[in-house]
């Protein structure tokens, strides 16, 4: 009994090592402390947290306070639950005419981001309910310095990564899940939390108070935050998608279907590679009109025995890199299965994000980026 109880400890310690070693961001959710929190502005009591030099410190909030300022889920600013564990931070991001101070988290990295490696920035923020504005330019900045308040002062920063489309976040209620993809180049070693962006560049929107609450408003918009993290795009089990759009909520599931195969003229190996076979957000599913084209292609294939193919998965920005891969398997078991195409004549890979055919994020970019192209070897 006794080694089986080591062995599920063990297991379970494990367990936790291994995921904090997939998220770069020590202390994620906050939860490691010196001890208990007192007041306002204790940010540096959440272990390898603080706020950068100069500027005013960030707050912090634990489950079981005695003093209410701090608890959670009830405190000063209203009432939040945590997204994960005991204790989340908060920061002022705007005031009116600048009255109030901004302030600003920041944590040290334990090793450098790898140059060329793809990580998900992600984050989680909820708008204070007694805020009289919700803003934009919520975000995240990596680097490779600690930045100091003279930094900031100087409006050159750009976080890498902010709300979808740069969105206002005024949810007051529940948690916004804020992520990015992002190439490092090598030299980030430092993640910073706040707003950067200059008075005038801010847009905010007015806020109405909860009824529950009857203190008045603060003239400022001020957001809690929790479950930090930096991890590389393949740890993930899900895509890196957090994107929405103010009219229609998640992104619309564009399907690019221009079909240029039947309109080019010239040989089979200039017909072939103006082939293109789109997909769906995240699937790697053949439709009637993908199989359409790859019927196309197996008779090329078939009318010329001698030519060797390779085929080239791609994904979207946001999309899972091993997607690519496994939508150009896809295309390969249709030609090899349904086609009786040689399985010697065709090699298939996934390229990831390394090529895409338009540059962006928008539905239409996602879309034109998520396919499969045609090489002759």
């Amino acid at each position: 009994m006794k080694n089986s109880i080591l062995a599920i400890a063990v297991a379970l310690i494990l367990g936790v090592s291994a995921t904090a070693q997939v998220n770069k961001i020590p202390n994620p959710n906050f939860d490691n402390v010196e001890k208990k929190i007192k007041a306002p502005g204790q940010l540096t009591l959440a272990l390898e947290w603080y706020s950068p030099e100069g500027t005013p410190e960030a707050d912090l909030y634990e489950v079981g306070a005695k003093k209410q300022t701090v608890s959670v889920p009830l405190n000063v600013r209203g009432r939040c639950e945590t997204k994960e564990g005991e204790h989340y931070a908060g920061f002022m991001a705007y005031s009116e005419r600048e009255a109030s101070p901004r302030t600003y988290l920041q944590t040290k990295l334990p090793k450098k981001l790898v140059e060329g490696k793809r990580y998900c920035l992600k984050m989680h923020v909820q708008l204070s309910d007694i805020s009289k504005y919700a803003v934009d330019n919520i975000g995240m900045f990596v680097g490779a310095k600690a930045i100091k308040a003279k930094d900031i002062e100087a409006y050159d920063i750009s976080p890498q990564l902010t709300h979808s489309g740069n969105l206002i976040v005024e949810d007051m209620f529940d948690w916004v899940q804020v992520c990015q993809p992002f190439t490092a180049d090598g030299t980030e070693r430092y993640v910073t939390i706040g707003n950067f962006a200059p008075q005038a560049a801010v847009k905010s929107k007015k806020m109405r108070r909860p009824r529950e609450f009857k203190i008045p408003q603060t003239r400022d918009g001020y957001y809690f935050v929790d479950a930090v993290s930096v991890i590389a795009l393949g740890h993930l089990e899900t895509p890196c998608d957090c994107q929405v759009t103010p009219e229609t909520g998640p992104e619309l599931d564009v399907v690019y279907t221009k079909n240029v195969s039947t309109d080019i003229e010239g040989t089979p190996e200039e017909r072939l590679v103006h082939m293109v076979i789109h997909f769906k957000k995240n699937l790697a599913i053949l439709g009637s009109q993908d199989k359409a084209t790859a019927d196309d292609v197996a008779k090329i294939l078939t009318n010329n025995p001698n030519m060797n193919i390779e085929l080239v998965g791609h994904v979207a920005q946001i999309e899972l890199e091993e997607v690519g891969a496994n939508r150009a398997k896809a295309v390969y078991t249709y030609l090899v299965t349904e086609k009786a195409i040689d399985a010697n004549r065709i090699n298939h890979r996934g390229d990831a994000y390394n090529n895409p055919k338009v540059d962006g994020m928008d539905a239409q970019a996602n879309a034109e980026n998520r396919r499969v192209e045609f090489i002759v070897k």
